[in-house]
Order: C-alpha cells, then structure tokens, then sequence
C-alpha cells in the first residue's frame, strides 16, 4: 500500500484518514468486532430450531425416539411431538430446556469477563495487535466446537464453544478500543471508535436476516450460522499481520523511536506524526516518574475515587438497563408480547436495521450534541419506552382468552404492536445514547 499520506498540505494535518489507517480500521472492525456482534444475534432468530434440535438430541441421547420418526413417545418432555402451540410455549414447559437456552446466550457475557480479565496481561506481553491476532485461537476453538456440535449430537460442546467465543468477545472489547485509540489521530479519534460500535450493530442485523427459515435458520441447515463466524476469523488472519503495531507500545516498550515515527506517518501524515511522536515523548518521561496507581490509591484517593464511582455507574447502568436482553432475546420478547407466526422474526430484522440506522446518526450526535446530554436523552428515553413495554405486556396478557372462553378475541391485541414499537425505541434512544457514549468513553480511557 505504500506510505502515501492524504494532507492537504506540508503545514497542516490533513483531516482525511490515510490508507494504512482506513486499512488497518477495517482489519479490526470487520475481523473482530463484526464476529463478537455475530455471536450476539446469531442464537436470535433461529431460537425455535435451536431449542427442537435440543430436543431432540436429548430425546436420542435417553434412548427415545425422536418426534419426527415413528414410535414417539407421548407425553415424553424431550421426545413427544410438539403442534404449534405447543412449539410456542416448550422453553416455559420445559425447565431443563429452557436452563440450557439460558446458558447458551449467558456463556457469551460470562466468557467475556474471562477475556477481560486475561485481556491486561495479553497486550502487557504482546502488545494490542499480536493480543488480537492471538485471540483468534479462541474464536477457531469456538468456530469448530460450536460448527461440530449439531453433528455430533451434544448440547455441551454448543455450551462450550460459545464460552470460548465469550472469552474471545471480551478480549477483542478491551483491546480492540486500546489499539484504534492508539494509531488514529486526534481529530479522527470519534470517528474510528464509533466505527467499533457501528460494525457491532451491522453485526447483529446481519446475522438475525441470516437465521430466518427461509435463509438458513432452519432444521437442515442452522449450524451453517455457527461456521459462518469463521469468515471475520480468516479475514483478520489474512489481513491484520500486514498492519503495523501500535505507535505508543513500539515506544514505551522497544524503546524504538524512528520505526514508531515511521509508523505514525504511515497511519497519520508526516505533519500529524512529529505532533503524536512528540506527546507519545512527553508522556512517556511523565510515566517514569509517576506512582502505579494500584486499586487502594483509587479507594483512598478522593479524585480518583469520584472518577471509579463515575466510571462504575455509567458502566452499571448500562448492564442493567435490559439491553443485553433485548440482543439475545427481542424474538422471544415479541412473540411474548402477543406477535404470531414469523412475525417476530422480521420485528427483530426491523429493530437491528433501525439500531445500525441510529448508530450512524451517533457518529454525528456524538461531537454536535456532548456527551452528557446524549447520556441525559438516552437513559431518560430508556425509562419511559421500559415503562410502555411492561405496560403494553400485561395489558396484552389481561385481555387473552381464557379457558372458558378460548376463542374470544383479545379486546387489547394493540398492545401486542405497541409494545414492539417500544422495545424499538428502547433499542435507538439507548443505543444512540448511552451504548455509543460509553464505548466511546472506553476507547479513550483505554
């Protein structure tokens, strides 16, 4: 690709990116954070199909006969045949079932906290871009145990794989940021981490379209979902040994100044590169003489413990605002509100299409609007559309027929699109706001 740099002119940093930095952009987003959104939203749509070939391999693994063949038994919670009402309904009736979807979607998150955790020392002894390279090992492990798992018939090396692809989740949020943070300049900083965000959103969209029955969620070929996580693997592989490190670890721990100011004016203009050389300096002879700030001087420390308190909220809020659930679960959500038939299933294509939508609108919101007033607006906006979803539910659920009555018609079927019109809302003002304000707030802290 060579060293050519887009500047305006000799004097000025040019405001355009360069070609190696649009590259190496690309091989991080489109390599890893695009898989991490995959694994997210790839369980979404095709929960159904996920929870019959459940069934049915512990129906085989019990020595019955499975549903589809003949001599099934009846009454049998893993090998009696399901009608459609039934099928609806076979997660809630079926304890054991709906304990393994559980653990399905919740390793992802519990894997990430593994990789998070391991993420410090990998980019402490490797540095951000040999870290990422080396985990994709993980994300190979998981392809294969997850892509394997529906032929050889076991639940558990599902589980497992997509644990594996949790902890590979957690490394790429943690050190994907830190390695973007450290190659862009500063004016293109929000741009490059909104990229990370936007690709996570794409992510999600793409693989919920990809599990509709008609495509490849279905029986005969749902585990082709799994092996597609295998194509940002290979394109990180292919693509990410040809970028160049990160300036500021080249510095601090080769000690190498001219090769990380080659670097610099690869990735950002040779103006841009004597500016971010020259701090890269200066911040490198104030760390020799700062304290290592260890997790007692941000206890014991008033302004540092303002900023852990700032930093925790902001972070709390946002696992327990409920959308983690509406990722792993919007399908489910929809056809709980009172949605039939495929219905939910295109609600939820709808939603990720709106979310990716609002995620590019954050790129601008983001530097027009502050911060603090997107965090305002979005949590604000969260609470109210949370309020209208639990309402419209249990309006929804008061007007169902009884068994007196089954064919009486719910006098509150509205509540049913209501409520999906809410939970899409909830999904853009959060995202929009304090999804993208906080990850963003990571890329710079990191």
């Amino acid at each position: 690709m060579g060293e050519q740099a887009l500047e305006t002119d000799n004097s000025k940093a040019s405001s355009k990116p360069t070609l190696w930095l649009l590259f190496t952009v690309l091989s991080v987003t489109l390599g890893s954070c695009v898989l991490v959104g995959y694994n997210i939203g790839v369980l979404n749509t095709p929960q159904t199909i996920v929870g019959l070939w459940i069934r049915r391999t512990k129906c085989i693994a019990k020595g019955g006969v499975p549903s589809e063949e003949d001599g099934y038994q009846v009454g049998d919670m893993w090998c009696e045949k399901l009608d459609d009402q039934k099928e609806a309904t076979m997660f809630s009736d079926n304890g054991e079932l709906n304990t393994l979807w559980a653990l399905l979607n919740s390793f992802i998150p519990g894997g990430s906290v593994v990789g998070a955790i391991g993420s410090s020392f990998l980019v402490n002894r490797f540095g951000p871009k040999k870290s990422m390279l080396l985990n994709n090992v993980f994300a190979i492990a998981a392809c294969l145990l997850n892509s394997l798992a529906p032929t050889a018939g076991s639940v558990e090396m599902l589980i497992v794989g997509r644990f594996l692809a949790g902890i590979n989740s957690g490394v790429t949020m943690c050190v994907a940021p830190t390695y973007l943070n450290e190659i862009s300049p500063d004016h293109l900083r929000g741009a490059v981490g909104g990229s990370l965000e936007l690709s996570f959103v794409f992510a999600i969209w793409v693989s919920t379209i990809f599990g509709l029955p008609s495509i490849l969620g279905n029986l005969e070929h749902w585990h082709y979902l799994l092996v597609l996580a295998a194509v940002p693997t290979i394109f990180q592989l292919v693509t990410l040994p040809f970028c160049p490190d990160s300036p500021k670890y080249m510095y601090f721990k080769l000690q190498n100044e001219d090769d990380t100011l080659k670097v610099l004016s690869k990735l950002q203009g040779k103006v841009s590169a004597k500016k971010e050389m020259a701090a890269i300096k200066e911040e490198y002879s104030h760390s020799k003489d700062e304290r290592v700030i260890t997790l007692k001087h941000l206890l014991v420390d008033p302004f540092l413990r303002r900023i852990l308190l700032i930093a925790l909220g902001l972070h709390i809020c946002q696992q327990f605002s409920g959308i983690d659930a509406t990722m792993f679960y919007s399908t489910a959500i929809f056809r709980s509100a009172g949605m039939t038939g495929d219905a939910p299933l295109y609600a939820t294509i709808g939603m990720g299409a709106i979310n990716v939508v609002g995620a590019c609108a954050s790129l601008v919101l983001i530097e027009k609007a502050g911060r603090r007033i997107l965090l305002l607006i979005g949590y604000t906006g969260s609470v109210v559309f949370l309020c209208i979803i639990t309402s419209s539910m249990l309006l929804h659920k008061y007007g169902a027929p009884t068994d007196e009555f089954p064919n009486a018609k719910n006098p509150y079927a509205f509540a049913a699109y209501v409520s999906a019109v809410s939970l899409v809302g909830f999904v853009v003002i959060f995202c929009t706001g304090p999804g993208t304000v906080e990850d963003g707030n990571a890329h710079r802290t990191n």
